[in-house]
């Protein structure tokens, strides 16, 4: 597994970061303009392959040292700081903006309510501040934060799928399937009832995280036989995807496109040298976005050059908390492949 960990990840997670943020630019600022291309940023498709890089590169953290108490301090280190940091920074300055007063915006209810759930992770709980954001599409301080929770249950999902390999209760490759066939049937049957919003959550998502799983634990394979397998996946996927409309075989198949891209290119295997810069566009972009429609600047003036600015907002954003908040943080490991990524390519 010598060239597991020459890969265009980084790259892919800020295509997939990118495209969930042009997605919610274009729903919530509503301009017109903007909406016949809409169609071209597949947020779903994005998580999914958030999802399926997640199970590939924990599963390689976990192997690497299944101290569970290390793991899982590893984990935290990795989410937790940006994203308090930024739940308590826009339950702050968003007094400045809301309609309530700054003393009663203080001592609502729905301003304690925000604040446990969201620092709990139950942002769907909670999403919106007192007065904050009313006259937008969305009242939601960070819808884009949903996914943040489901990480954190494959964080933990994960110890115990490995616990029932390494102690022979049951074969890993049983295992997996059974995991696949539960989370593609509850994910199929809640879109059959037109409940898709109950379908993407858990356990709807663990077939890509599991497929992730399985491609590391299968490298060597999989690398070898690459440029055959790209080729049905690829039409499997178009068949299923535009098609069919179905969701049986999706996670493998685009699970694949996602780890044929990673290992392919090799051009963009230094894309993640400067820093990792996607953790902070996902979580920044959408509060950010709901300051601008809040102030009606998309309508105002010209909505290409705010979008602009709002995209270079973000990424000044994810800079910062990259290098002041989120690197602080990082495992020794962590920050030395980090360092010598920078060196190799100075």
């Amino acid at each position: 597994m010598t060239k597991i960990n020459t890969n265009n990840f980084d790259f892919l997670r800020v295509v997939f970061a990118l495209t969930v943020a042009l997605a919610h630019l274009i729903e919530l600022s509503q301009v017109k303009v903007f909406q016949p291309y809409l169609g071209f940023f597949n947020t779903r498709l994005a998580i999914d392959g958030f999802f399926v890089i997640s199970g590939f590169l924990i599963a390689k953290s976990y192997e690497s040292n299944k101290n569970f108490k290390s793991y899982i301090t590893k984990r935290i280190k990795r989410i937790v700081p940006a994203y308090f940091f930024l739940i308590l920074l826009c339950a702050i300055l968003f007094s400045f903006i809301s309609s309530h007063s700054v003393s009663n915006y203080f001592f609502d209810a729905q301003f304690w309510k925000y604040l446990i759930a969201n620092l709990s992770f139950q942002n769907y709980i909670e999403p919106c501040l007192p007065g904050v954001f009313n006259g937008n599409l969305i009242c939601a301080v960070n819808g884009a934060l949903w996914t943040i929770k489901i990480e954190e249950a494959f964080y933990l999902l994960l110890p115990v799928f490995y616990y029932l390999i390494d102690s022979k209760k049951i074969n890993v490759y049983l295992l997996s399937i059974l995991v696949y066939v539960t989370s593609v049937g509850y994910f199929n049957y809640f879109l059959s009832i037109d409940m898709y919003k109950i379908a993407k959550q858990l356990p709807g998502a663990l077939a890509f995280f599991i497929t992730g799983v399985m491609f590391y634990r299968n490298f060597n394979v999989l690398l070898k036989q690459k440029h055959y397998i790209i080729i049905p996946c690829l039409a499997l996927f178009f068949v299923e995807q535009y098609i069919l409309k179905t969701h049986y075989l999706k996670p493998i198949t685009y699970g694949f496109m996602v780890f044929y891209i990673a290992y392919s290119f090799e051009l963009l295997n230094n894309f993640g040298k400067y820093g990792d810069f996607t953790y902070g566009i996902y979580i920044y972009h959408f509060p950010i976005i709901q300051v601008f429609v809040h102030y009606n600047l998309f309508h105002k003036y010209n909505p290409v050059l705010i979008s602009l600015l709002v995209l270079i907002l973000v990424f000044i954003a994810s800079i910062v908390s990259w290098y002041f908040i989120e690197l602080r943080y990082l495992s020794k490991n962590r920050k030395l492949r980090h360092k010598k990524l920078f060196t190799n390519t100075a």
